[in-house]
């Protein structure tokens, strides 16, 4: 077995207690046993790191000489880190906003048909016909007075704009130059 130092060993120490004592003498066989896939996976991956530090050591030595010489790339290159940073942050904002605001109107859409079952349930369906004729009629009357006021405040600004176009050419557009000129 391997020594009381080994993280593994301190996290059986920790989860001791939740788990049965079955369940935890299985995990210690397997987990903790020298020749398990684990213990071999952790060795592999130790001795690839160790072999590719030691490719890597002169590139990584030369890369920090390069950037210790020219601090606007550092400086450029950590902007450019930040911005995008920034970006992906608003994009998972947008995402985030996006999904709650459609299951919101999913959930007034539902509700408004719920309601309007309920209604037709409670009423039936002749009265409740009966009743959307008569606010249907009545929101149609609403809205024709809207678009006739809507068409007079229209009327009006297009004989204004042609009143100030007529005046505007009577005196020769800008300061009167055309009756400066003619004097």
């Amino acid at each position: 077995m391997q020594t009381m130092d080994d993280p593994l060993h301190r996290a059986f120490d920790f989860v001791h207690d939740f788990l049965p004592p079955g369940t935890l003498t299985t995990l210690q066989t397997y987990l903790l046993n020298p020749s398990s896939p684990l213990h071999n996976l952790r060795r592999s991956l130790t001795a690839l790191a160790a072999e590719m530090l030691s490719l890597l050591t002169p590139l990584l030595d030369y890369l920090a000489a390069f950037l210790s010489n020219s601090p606007t790339i550092v400086a450029a290159t950590a902007t450019l880190l930040i911005a995008v940073l920034i970006l992906q942050i608003l994009s998972i904002v947008k995402r985030i906003m996006l999904f709650w605001t459609r299951l919101a109107f999913r959930l007034m859409f539902y509700a408004v048909i719920g309601v309007a079952a309920s209604i037709v349930w409670q009423r039936g369906v002749e009265r409740t016909i009966r009743d959307a004729v008569v606010v249907g009629s009545q929101v149609g009357g609403w809205m024709a007075g809207v678009v006739s006021v809507w068409w007079e405040e229209y009327q009006r600004a297009q004989a204004a704009q042609a009143q100030a176009q007529q005046s505007r050419g009577a005196y020769g557009g800008y300061g009167g130059h055309r009756q400066a000129r003619q004097r």
